[in-house]
Parts: structure tokens; C-alpha cells; sequence
């Protein structure tokens, strides 16, 4: 087992994320922002903020990782660290279904109004009702925030707790603490683009075996259909917003 840590600049972020969605083996990856400082460059340009992406993946496939990304013209600063894992474990979770996916979409609005909308947890039930039936936030500092949310999917409604990391207005990450889909990480990142924002989310799902077994053999298709619907949503109400501006 090998610890992949990327170091990058903002701009490369969204597209090396799409990348990483193109290996299978890839599963959940950790985003944080950190500021780069050389020491013996001139004092206004010694600072640079760079995003840190990391994941654990086998040792067979490191390579498959260091070839799509080694030598891409459109990575214009980077450096990537290969580190060795003697053992890894995973704390509290019961195994019983779970699956990836990787999902993006032009949304024509501005970065900062996309992201703003997405990481408004005290009116998302009023913003999207279909999906969000109460948000209660437990408690905020800096750039973390956790909420205690019922949600639905297909009609079955679904209390948990869950952690909000945000990078503002590029990175939003959900890591699910409670609840049926205890354990799972949605990572989106939101990139500008010539038309608006291109909004990519990873989500790395997990179901608890009482959910699978309500859903059965369309467990994965409910979810997704609940991930692109509130995506769907959110293009919808963000353009229409945008457009009365103009």
C-alpha cells in the first residue's frame, strides 16, 4: 500500500481531480489548502497557495497514477510524493454496499454564486425542499461547519450528522459522520470556466446494509439519481438567479 501526496496550484485542481475520476482504484482523496512559501525567491513572490490532494491506493497501481499525470502540459506546477504504508486500517465502519462515483456540469454562473448557494446549509431546505427536510448546525468555526440533516431519497427520509470543510469558492467537501450512509466523502470542486463554473463532484459512497436492503439491486441508481437531481436543481436555480441580473 502507497500514500499519494499531490501538491498543485488551484488552477490545475479541478482537471487533476477529473483525472484521478479516470482510475478505478483511486476511491476517496483528501483535499486541503496550504501556503507554499520559498524561502530564497524575492519577498512578493514568495508565497503561493497550493492544494494538497492525497489518497491511499495498492502498490500496483501507483504507477498508472504517475503515468496519466507525469508530463501533462496542462499541470502547470506541481510535484507528486510517493510514501510507503506499512499497515492501514478503517475505524467504525460495518462493510455493506458501496460504490464511486464521479459526476461534473456546466453551470453558466459565477463561481462565487454557485458555491455560495451550495454552502448556504441555513435555507438549503427552503432553497431545495425536494431534498433537504430540516438542517441544524451543530457548530461552525473557520472553514468547517457540521449539521444534523434529514434528508430524502425516493420518498425515505434520512437523518444524519455530517462534516462541512470548505475552501472558498473552490473546494467543498462532506464527509458523513452518522446514519445510513455513515462513512461516505463527497468532494466538490468548482472551477471557472469560459461559459460559468464547471462543478466536478467525487463521491466515494457508502450504505449501511439496512438502507441497501430497502433499496436492493437499485441502491446505486437511487443515489446517483439523488446526487445529478440536486445537481440538476442547482444549475436550474443558480442560472435563473444569474440571468434576472443581467
Amino acid at each position: 500500500m502507497k500514500k499519494l501526496e499531490i501538491i498543485l496550484g488551484r488552477d490545475s485542481l479541478h482537471y487533476v481531480v477529473e483525472r484521478l475520476a479516470l482510475i478505478e482504484h483511486v476511491r476517496s482523496v483528501h483535499i486541503t489548502s496550504s501556503e507554499m512559501v520559498n524561502m530564497h525567491a524575492k519577498e512578493d513572490s514568495r508565497s503561493l497557495v497550493s492544494i494538497k490532494i492525497e489518497f491511499a491506493i495498492e502498490d500496483e497501481y501507483v504507477d498508472e497514477v504517475l503515468q496519466l499525470l507525469l508530463g501533462d502540459d496542462k499541470i502547470t506546477f506541481g510535484r507528486i510524493y510517493v510514501i510507503a504504508i506499512d499497515r492501514a486500517f478503517e475505524l467504525g465502519y460495518k462493510e455493506g454496499y458501496r460504490f464511486r462515483l464521479a459526476l461534473s456540469s456546466l453551470i453558466r454562473a459565477s463561481r462565487k454564486d454557485v458555491f455560495d448557494t451550495v454552502t448556504d446549509y441555513e435555507n438549503l431546505t427552503e432553497l431545495f425542499p425536494s431534498y433537504f427536510k430540516s438542517i441544524i448546525i451543530r457548530s461552525s468555526s473557520d472553514n468547517v461547519t457540521v449539521t444534523e440533516e434529514e434528508i430524502t431519497i425516493d420518498n425515505l427520509s434520512i437523518k444524519q450528522i455530517s462534516r462541512h470543510i470548505v475552501y472558498p469558492p473552490a473546494v467543498h467537501e462532506v464527509e458523513i459522520l452518522s446514519g445510513y450512509l455513515e462513512g461516505s466523502r463527497i468532494t466538490e470542486t468548482y472551477t471557472e470556466a469560459s461559459e460559468g463554473t464547471q462543478l466536478m463532484v467525487v463521491a466515494d459512497i457508502r450504505i449501511k446494509e439496512p438502507l441497501a436492503r430497502i433499496f436492493g439491486f437499485h441502491v446505486r441508481h437511487k443515489i446517483e439519481q439523488q446526487i445529478r437531481g440536486l445537481m440538476k436543481e442547482l444549475t436550474r436555480l443558480v442560472e435563473s438567479r444569474y440571468e434576472n441580473l443581467q
